[in-house]
């Protein structure tokens, strides 16, 4: 059995140490990183496709598996499209992506291609040939400052944000 001398002496202590350690201040909020995806998409609904609309009111549907998202990307950088003169980002994927839209896009020319931001449908052009080089452009309904915005959230993500697709989803679209 303790004595009352012992109990009140560890608690002095406790009480002492909880005294003179500091608190950890957490960290301040960051804002998270904008979640880009990459999904097939079809013209009419199946069953177990996600109804998306696009700022225009286009609507898709989407499948639920992930062929590329944010972790895929190395780096962001907004630009001017030469082109069509609007702002675009482009996106520079790691090994891993390139290889993995490398190979979804070499299995699918003629499919829907559509790319989210935050499950929003920025834009869903049509494979028209295999996408090698490892480069993406997310092109849509924004200004230089979004675009840029955009690029910039993209560059901070974390390496760990996680990724949604494993290989193995992608082999339903081999």
């Amino acid at each position: 059995m303790f004595s009352i001398v012992s109990i009140l002496a560890v608690a002095a202590t406790v009480v002492a140490t909880a005294m003179t350690t500091p608190i950890e201040t957490p960290p301040a909020p960051q804002a998270a990183a904008p979640e880009v995806q990459l999904r097939f998409a079809e013209s009419d609904p199946k069953p177990g496709l996600i109804r998306f609309e696009d700022a225009t009111g286009r609507v898709l549907y989407l499948w639920p598996e992930t062929v590329l998202s944010t972790i895929d990307i190395a780096s962001a950088t907004a630009r001017t499209d030469p082109v069509s003169a609007t702002p675009v980002v482009e996106l520079t994927l790691t090994a891993d992506g390139r290889d993995r839209l490398a190979r979804a896009t070499t299995n699918n020319v003629g499919r829907i291609l559509a790319v989210l931001v935050d499950e929003a449908l920025i834009t869903a052009p049509v494979i028209r040939e295999p996408i090698l080089g490892g480069r993406v452009q997310i092109s849509g309904q924004m200004t230089m400052a979004q675009a840029t915005d955009l690029a910039l959230l993209l560059r901070a993500a974390p390496a760990s944000y996680g990724r949604s697709l494993a290989d193995a989803v992608l082999r339903r679209f081999d």
